[in-house]
């Protein structure tokens, strides 16, 4: 991990995503990522009733009786949906950057918006759709208030948002790959595709920290846990797969990058600390 302030992100945006183009929505770097996937495909052999997770898709609640690996691909389908939602609704009302705004602005949306096809070639490995789901009215709200929050007060919003989702992104990865050790190929793309928005996530930390005075950043801390409490009950099958009491353990404790970043392949940059 490296951190060198907001113009050392700069470069580092560039030198992991290549260039941006904010016109057709594509980083370089990322499509060669993608290219390099479409080579190498990977199927899982599990049997996936593609009806039930369909049906199941748009339920506020899934229904009893699903094993853990279904569970497991719904909360794949529905947590980047309010993020979808989010960027979706900023780049109608022109809050993703343009010439006159910090070159950065565009690489986060951008990377924003790749996280969707990120979790999709998760979701494709099963033989399985990603579409588009409203988000619950709660999580669309939380939405609304993130994009509309005049910029100098929203960095601290924001920022505490993205705290929250390293860690659900972090504990997705992980039963991920534990559900589907029994086919290594499976788990190591569950897991390389989970770090890429883990990597994301971090560096979006680090840019709104950097934007944000002391108090602000105090600010992010406090809200970070209630964030997170939040993401999980919006996503039933999260509070179904991970252990309620150590979620809000992880949660209570400080953010912690180290233990975020211990292990990851991929170069970090984190411009300030939370």
């Amino acid at each position: 991990m490296k951190s060198s302030g907001i113009e050392g992100y700069r470069a580092f945006l560039v030198r992991r995503d290549g260039d941006a183009d904010l016109l057709h929505r594509r980083l370089a770097s990322r499509e060669e990522f993608f290219s390099a996937l479409e080579a190498d495909p990977v199927r899982s052999s599990y049997p996936i009733d593609r009806q039930v997770f369909l049906r199941n898709l748009r339920r506020r609640r899934p229904e009893p009786g699903l094993d853990a690996k279904m569970l497991f691909l719904l909360a794949t389908a529905k947590l980047n949906q309010a993020e979808r939602f989010g960027v979706d609704l900023g780049d109608t009302y022109g809050r993703i950057g343009g010439a006159d705004q910090p070159p950065e602005r565009v690489y986060l949306a951008l990377e924003e918006h790749y996280h969707t096809r990120l979790l999709a070639y998760v979701l494709d490995m099963f033989g399985l759709p990603f579409q588009v789901v409203v988000p619950p009215l709660v999580m669309r709200q939380f939405v609304k208030i993130n994009v509309f929050l005049p910029e100098r007060i929203g960095f601290g919003f924001v920022g505490a948002a993205e705290m929250a989702g390293c860690i659900m992104f972090d504990e997705l990865r992980r039963v991920g790959v534990e559900l589907f050790a029994d086919e290594p190929d499976v788990a190591a793309r569950i897991e390389r595709l989970y770090t890429e928005i883990l990597t994301d996530e971090i560096g979006h930390v680090g840019y709104c920290a950097a934007r944000c005075t002391q108090p602000e950043r105090a600010i992010m801390r406090w809200l970070y846990p209630r964030f997170g409490r939040l993401f999980a009950r919006q996503t039933g099958e999260i509070s179904l797969l991970i252990d309620r009491d150590k979620l809000n353990a992880r949660l209570d404790k400080p953010f912690d990058v180290e233990e975020l970043t211990a292990g990851l392949p991929n170069e970090t940059f984190l411009a300030a600390l939370p």
